[in-house]
């Protein structure tokens, strides 16, 4: 038991650690190996699991495995940014609420429930109450037992053994999590989640991420590099030509992603050649990952104009078992329908 209290004890700092350390990447990464140290401890899911544990194919995309998971733990800002977010979204719903406790529902929690179970005991438990899902009952059984050897079992209400994108809301929520995304809203379901439980919700649920945003830009190889190799020395980031917004994902904005956009490009690729799509998720507030932040928004290449030249782009999102941003060169002797499609990513 004791034992159980130190750990519990030093979850507590380091969670405070990671609220309040800012920019800096030495505290943050201290502080996330030392969560997935306590984590892994009691739960015995560790990371080199990876080429063990199996995902899970949905008919709207790839659950990842158990281990995949835990790893999320260790991508130090992602889990930083996302805790900073919702530990605001808890606090503003605390200050607004009525009556306590307030109710979340955390979907696709993964063995460790990174983005919650750390700030559980920074609150009382007769402020909030938790209830948990996930489709994989491994991480299930994990997160149970992570759970209970911390002591936090009296935050958590329901749990649920099931896939989101299906999932009925039999209760009022104030905060509904999930967060099961790659880059550019590639093979994991983030966006049928979203459409089955947004359009349960009563208008005051905060959903979180706030938003999900991909534009498409034009950038210089180069640059790039440059950038890269002198980021010690604080230089601007390299330069990059806004072509527009391909679709923005959030509560009030489900029907962005069912649309197709047609993006012109301007006669700069000679300098611009490269089409990339950056991915830039609001957690909440000013809580924000972009660019190289984290794996989910991580700039994806989409056309080298140096091999093919365009004057229009167009793109479409496809739903099913492998969900992903399409793109083709849309030609303006041939009609959009006609346009060869090409499976970028």
């Amino acid at each position: 038991m004791k034992n159980n209290q130190f750990l519990l004890e030093t979850l507590n700092q380091n969670t405070q650690l990671l609220l309040d350390c800012g920019d800096n990447v030495g505290l943050m990464k201290l502080a996330v190996d030392k969560i997935y140290k306590i984590y892994s401890y009691i739960t015995g899911v560790k990371i080199d699991h990876l080429n063990v544990d199996k995902n899970i194919l949905l008919p709207s995309g790839k659950a990842i495995s158990t281990a995949a998971a835990a790893h999320c733990l260790l991508e130090m800002k992602r889990t930083a940014l996302f805790l900073r977010g919702i530990n605001k979204a808890i606090t503003l719903k605390l200050s607004q609420a009525a009556d306590k406790p307030i109710r979340i529902l955390y979907a696709g929690t993964g063995p460790y429930g990174t983005l919650l179970t750390p700030l559980l005991s920074l609150y009382k438990s007769t402020e909030l109450t938790v209830d948990m899902l996930d489709i994989n009952d491994q991480s299930l059984i994990a997160l149970h037992d992570l759970i209970g050897t911390l002591g936090l079992s009296k935050y958590v209400g329901d749990v649920f053994c099931t896939d989101a994108t299906t999932f009925t809301v039999t209760k009022h929520y104030d905060i509904v999590i999930s967060e099961t995304m790659l880059a550019c809203l590639k093979s994991e379901p983030q966006v049928a989640i979203m459409q089955n439980l947004i359009l349960q919700l009563k208008d005051d649920c905060i959903f979180i991420p706030e938003e999900i945003t991909i534009d498409a830009c034009l950038v210089n190889p180069e640059m790039e590099m440059e950038s890269l190799l002198y980021y010690e020395m604080e230089q601007p980031p390299f330069e990059r030509r806004l072509l527009g917004n391909v679709f923005t994902l959030s509560k009030s904005n489900l029907d962005d992603i069912m649309s197709r956009k047609i993006i012109p490009i301007p006669a700069v690729t000679s300098s611009f050649p490269v089409l990339k799509l950056f991915t830039t998720v609001k957690v909440f507030g000013n809580e924000i990952l972009t660019g190289s932040d984290s794996s989910i928004t991580l700039p994806k290449q989409y056309y080298d104009f140096r091999k093919q030249q365009a004057k229009e782009v167009g793109f479409w999102y496809v739903q099913g078992e492998k969900p992903c941003i399409e793109s083709c060169i849309i030609q303006h002797e041939f009609s959009y329908e006609a346009a060869t499609i090409e499976s970028v990513i």
